[in-house]
């Protein structure tokens, strides 16, 4: 995203925000599922990124080794 894209970004942002109230209630919802979103994925990347460094088996053992 380049500097101009993020600005526009922002002043639509704000604009949403300066439109009313019911805007600001759907925009506080938006805000929060996208900080949730971006959580989870930093989450499960520091975990795929151990998994992946310790060479651990990420499916678990084969039920049909087990004797």
């Amino acid at each position: 995203m380049t500097r101009s894209q993020r600005t526009k970004l922002v002043e639509t942002r704000a604009d949403l925000i300066l439109a009313g109230e019911s805007a600001t209630e759907d925009y506080a919802l938006h805000f929060d599922t996208q900080l949730r979103r971006s959580v989870v994925r930093r989450i499960l990347y520091h975990a795929y990124l151990y998994f992946a460094r310790s060479g651990a088996a990420l499916s678990g053992p084969d039920p049909r080794e087990i004797v």
